[in-house]
């Protein structure tokens, strides 16, 4: 074989050797590539799948704190819905009457309040005035602390109150307690009894009306029962009908289930 040819055998070896080699390092170089843009990928996706978490954390723990505050807003209103109303005089308001009374016979002017430390003395003109919740209550039970000084009259805790000539009442006057109603301006009377507790110190008048019963009590102490259609429900309070002073403490309701 001459030289020329031997030669030119070379030169195609070469040249094949050298395609060879540069297509594998093309390929290791693209699969590289591909492997690093497919790790890319895949990071990235690790990345979204994280944030996405994260998204779906923190949409959870919102939903939790909306629960949270809705289980807060109904306690709140459970509150709102409370079975017991309460009025207590305060030397602290202006008006002691306003917030949680209001007057359905005469009007504060009648009574010539004074408030001293936590309770209030009432010096009443002699015109029946009678003040009592915002609330219209069915069944109640129903209590006022009174202490009497020089005064001369009725005290009357009244219920299912509708207008000055209906509603229901237990009241005193000295020894002597009432337990009945009012209808159309006539007095309808349930029982009558004289009781025991003495005309100085506080007294605790009480009564209860729950479905067709009624009770008076000084105390603890049953004085007065009688039984009676159910009225619809209607305002409870106080009515003062005398003159002379006595002193209020405190005045409470509370809604009972029927007997």
């Amino acid at each position: 074989m001459t030289m020329k040819i031997k030669n030119s055998i070379l030169s195609i070896a070469f040249a094949i050797v050298i395609t060879l080699f540069w297509g594998a390092c093309t390929s290791s170089s693209s699969k590289t590539s591909i492997e690093h843009e497919a790790a890319e990928e895949h990071s990235h996706d690790e990345g979204d799948d994280h944030a996405s978490a994260e998204s779906m954390g923190m949409s959870m723990d919102e939903d939790h704190d909306d629960g949270q505050e809705h289980e807060h807003n109904d306690e709140s209103m459970s509150s709102m819905h409370s079975d017991e109303l309460a009025w207590m005089p305060s030397a602290e308001d202006n008006d002691i009457f306003s917030k949680s009374l209001h007057f359905v016979i005469g009007s504060a002017d009648n009574l010539g309040a004074a408030v001293s430390g936590n309770s209030v003395t009432l010096n009443p003109s002699g015109n029946a005035t009678a003040f009592v919740f915002h609330n219209k209550l069915g069944n109640i039970g129903g209590e006022v602390s009174y202490m009497l000084h020089s005064f001369k009259g009725d005290i009357k805790l009244v219920h299912h109150f509708k207008d000055a000539q209906n509603y229901e009442f237990v009241s005193v006057n000295g020894n002597r307690m009432k337990l009945g109603r009012v209808v159309n301006g006539k007095e309808d009377l349930f029982d009558e009894k004289s009781f025991e507790a003495g005309l100085s110190g506080w007294v605790q008048l009480r009564v209860s009306a729950a479905g067709s019963h009624f009770k008076g009590y000084i105390g603890d102490e049953v004085i007065t029962h009688g039984h009676g259609d159910e009225l619809e429900p209607g305002y409870v309070g106080m009515m003062i009908n005398g003159t002379g002073s006595l002193m209020v403490r405190d005045m409470k309701v509370t809604v009972l289930e029927d007997e």
